[in-house]
């Protein structure tokens, strides 16, 4: 059996799994566009710090098969999972927004919110509360009791 004759005795007979494929990425770009950037950046980010998906994932207290999935640029990810991106690996996704809008920051805190001057985390003793006027951080409810 020649190659052509192996390719043609075990092509897929049936196009509806490209098809599907095709929808889901048409109905799905608007947001797919924006996380497909997203871990483009984080990857570089990522290799320039030497930092591993597992070592990435205990830092954000997830698995590394989340942060595989963050990468492959098809996670919807909310705004919470961004913040820790941001704040893991002390760099700027989408807090430059925030300057943009009028938001004051302390001194030490704009190199964690540009690219260009990243001076690392968020210093020891700046609360997050100092770092967006008027943000006041809720508190995390336990664990719901079973029944």
């Amino acid at each position: 059996m020649n190659t052509i004759d192996f390719l043609r005795a075990n092509e897929h007979k049936s196009e509806e799994g490209f098809v599907s494929k095709a929808q889901y990425l048409q109905d799905n770009w608007p947001w797919l566009r924006y996380s497909y950037a997203i871990a483009i950046k984080v990857r570089r980010r990522m290799k320039d710090l030497g930092i591993t998906q597992k070592e990435l994932a205990l830092q954000l207290g997830c698995t590394q098969q989340y942060i595989s999935v963050l990468l492959g640029g098809k996670a919807n990810m909310t705004l919470e999972t961004m913040a820790k991106l941001e704040h893991s690996l002390s760099f700027d996704l989408i807090g430059h927004c925030l300057q943009e809008f009028s938001y004051s920051f302390p001194e030490d805190s704009v190199g964690y919110l540009n690219d260009s001057a990243v001076s690392g985390p968020i210093p020891d003793g700046v609360k997050t509360s100092d770092l967006v006027n008027g943000y006041k951080p809720r508190k995390k409810k336990g664990p719901k009791a079973l029944k």
